[in-house]
């Protein structure tokens, strides 16, 4: 299937993105245009913009970029939403009655359980999709459903602290009851729009706390953690800015269940033994540097255990793993592809 995708170009799926202007969606172009079985045809965004302006690859300027206004009447087979959750909410159902299928980069179908309006500030108005919306937590979603036609993608803060998590409760190795989480962003994650507390003057030289107790991705963590490991947790959950442009590290304290660290290992090296995307290991030093996975799709995840109290570290590139490859995964999955296909020299 892999080899016919890669020489037939009549098999390639016609693919576009709204928001295409936004930091998720200019890193979704790029990983869209070298994806042997996406045909990129559409961008859309609020106002004219041309994507080969920001764009390094002579194949952007092929690309149609429209308003946002012109999407109906110019759908493809599979559309990104690279759109605040409110858009997402809007466009998603007028994408998936004609037919096509969607892959979410908002938290507007992401939340089952948890009150929307309380972390989003708006009501789901479409509480069918909702339900039917698959969470593509990759790798623990699994593969697509023949009838899958509208994926959520995790939020970065989530995918970066999820990860990390899932394998140590689904093993019973930590005190689900005992979680404290401390995650750091750079700036990229509040997107593209001018904003004061982004200045370079506000944010050079310092570490800004934000969204204390009120970040939409606690929740997500919660139903996602359930979900995948079958564990309730309620932590400390706290999250900061820094001052780079993008990567998080998420840096988890725990009580630990273990004395023994190879039980912790042996708990990532089962998780994720068919997932060549997290690379773990015991090397914090290394693992733990957002230089080794900025402008990647991998997720490094290291461990300290110090008698009964555990720390893990789980690094990501939030406009990636948090945001975009993952996107791209989720649109493999809808394919039937590996996983992996065109995000790595393997796949």
């Amino acid at each position: 299937m892999v080899h016919n995708y890669r020489q037939n170009m009549q098999d390639k799926a016609t693919v576009s993105i709204v928001g295409a202007r936004g930091y998720s969606g200019l890193e979704l172009a790029k990983l869209l245009l070298r994806h042997p079985a996406a045909h990129l045809t559409h961008a859309f965004a609020t106002k004219d913009f041309r994507l080969s302006d920001d764009l390094w690859d002579s194949s952007a300027v092929n690309i149609k970029c429209l308003a946002d206004d012109q999407l109906e009447s110019n759908l493809t087979d599979v559309v990104f939403l690279a759109t605040p959750a409110e858009v997402s909410l809007r466009l998603a159902p007028k994408i998936l009655k004609a037919g096509k299928k969607v892959v979410d980069l908002s938290g507007a179908f992401r939340l089952k359980s948890s009150d929307i309006k309380a972390w989003y500030g708006f009501a789901n108005t479409e509480p069918a999709l909702l339900s039917e919306a698959e969470y593509g937590l990759a790798p623990f979603c699994g593969p697509s459903k023949s009838h899958s036609r509208l994926i959520a993608n995790p939020g970065c803060y989530a995918s970066a602290v999820s990860l990390a998590l899932i394998p140590l409760l689904k093993h019973d190795l930590i005190d689900a009851n005992h979680i404290a989480i401390d995650a750091k962003s750079g700036t990229t994650g509040a997107g593209r729009k001018a904003s004061e507390n982004l200045l370079f003057s506000e944010v050079d030289g310092d570490c800004l706390p934000y969204r204390v107790g009120q970040h939409q991705h606690f929740p997500e963590i919660q139903e996602t953690v359930a979900k995948f490991s079958g564990a309730q947790i309620d932590p400390h959950f706290v999250t900061n800015l820094l001052p780079c442009k993008r990567g998080i590290i998420a840096t988890i304290m725990a009580t630990s269940k273990t004395s023994d660290v190879s039980n912790i290992e042996k708990a990532f090296n089962t998780e994720y033994a068919q997932y060549p995307l997290v690379r773990h290991g015991q090397n914090v030093t290394q693992l733990a540097k957002l230089s080794g996975v900025v402008g990647t799709p991998f997720t490094h995840i290291s461990y300290k255990l110090t008698e009964n109290k555990l720390y893990v570290f789980s690094a990501i590139d939030n406009l990636l793993k948090g945001a975009a490859s993952q996107a791209v995964e989720n649109f493999n999955r809808l394919l039937d592809l590996p996983l992996t296909f065109s995000l790595t020299k393997e796949g």
